[in-house]
């Protein structure tokens, strides 16, 4: 991973016992977490796993050999190693561990402001009227779409952004990617289905009001709700947020709570939607290390010989680990 997944600013290219100069690594011994702390935007990204184990243990030979412990709670602690910073976790509770990944307490001065918001930074504010970039023209039939909108401050943004990225890969109804009118992100509502939490949203393309499975809708939710919510405001009420979400049982309480209302993105306050962005981020981590585990885990089988019913497989085998003696 070469850039953040949330405003491409480029990471750390560095090797694997050192975050690089400047830069972060935050890491979970004890879950096999690793991160790499974005310098633009300060969010966390979360790194595949092939590049992930090794360097999980040469971060806690750093930590114990040559580390200068800056700053520490009892299950975090801020550590220079020289080359660069790291945060290890060690079983923070949820409300801890957000108020470090998200609230003010290791927020670097003046952080450089990535590619995406430079490039968003350039862009004219849009017409009151509203942009239509799926018929490349000013949409005149909507009135005044973006004047009652909580997310005016982001129109250009969420303009840019929807106009170059579909909510989610596939329309349901018209089986095109599924564009959205920048102007209906407000509008995105959770709804309960047979699924479980799902997106009710209403194609660009073929006008029609669909639902759509929260995993497929994740990543530009994920990006359109980081715009309306940047780490500034995030950063104030990260520890508000965290609260909160304990209270609710989690991210899955939360969507639970918002799917039962079914309330708009535009309904909820700034802290609802705080909440909604850090449940998503930590949600879509959860899936992406479970299938790992499960990839590692059928590959732990096949050696372990768990397989061996399958005709052939055990001379496969022992063939196999003979060529390694």
């Amino acid at each position: 991973m070469s850039a953040c997944l949330h405003c491409d600013s480029p990471l750390a290219p560095g090797p694997p016992w050192a975050p690089g100069d400047g830069h972060r690594l935050a890491y979970d011994p004890k879950k096999g977490r690793l991160w790499n702390v974005c310098p633009g935007c300060l969010r966390w990204n979360l790194t595949p796993l092939a590049s992930r184990w090794e360097t999980l243990e040469a971060c806690e030979r750093s930590v114990q050999e040559r580390g200068t412990v800056m700053l520490s709670t009892v299950h975090l602690s801020l550590v220079d190693v020289g080359e660069g910073e790291l945060i290890r976790v060690s079983s923070a509770p949820r409300p801890e561990f957000i108020d470090w990944r998200y609230g003010p307490r290791i927020v670097q001065d003046a952080p450089r402001p990535g590619l995406l918001q430079r490039l968003l930074a350039r862009l004219p504010d849009p017409p009151v009227e509203g942009y239509d970039p799926y018929r490349g023209a000013l949409n005149v039939a909507a009135s005044t779409p973006w004047l009652a909108s909580p997310f005016l401050g982001s129109a250009s943004a969420l303009t840019h952004l929807f106009s170059q990225i579909p909510l989610a890969p596939r329309c349901p109804s018209c089986e095109r990617p599924l564009a959205l009118r920048p102007w209906q992100f407000q509008e995105l509502r959770f709804v309960r289905s047979h699924q479980g939490s799902v997106i009710l949203a209403s194609c660009a393309l073929c006008q029609g009001l669909v639902q759509v499975p929260l995993r497929d809708a994740r990543p530009a939710l994920r990006l359109g709700l980081s715009m309306v919510t940047p780490p500034p405001s995030l950063r104030r009420i990260a520890s508000l947020v965290a609260k909160e979400l304990e209270s609710l049982g989690g991210p899955r309480g939360l969507l639970e709570l918002l799917s039962g209302s079914g309330v708009s993105l535009a309904d909820l306050d700034p802290g609802y939607r705080a909440g909604l962005l850090v449940s998503l981020d930590e949600s879509a981590e959860a899936e992406a290390l479970e299938a790992e585990w499960r990839e590692a885990e059928e590959m732990a089988a096949i050696m372990d010989g768990e397989l061996s019913h399958v005709p052939g497989f055990e001379e496969f085998r022992s063939e196999i680990l003979k060529q390694g003696d």
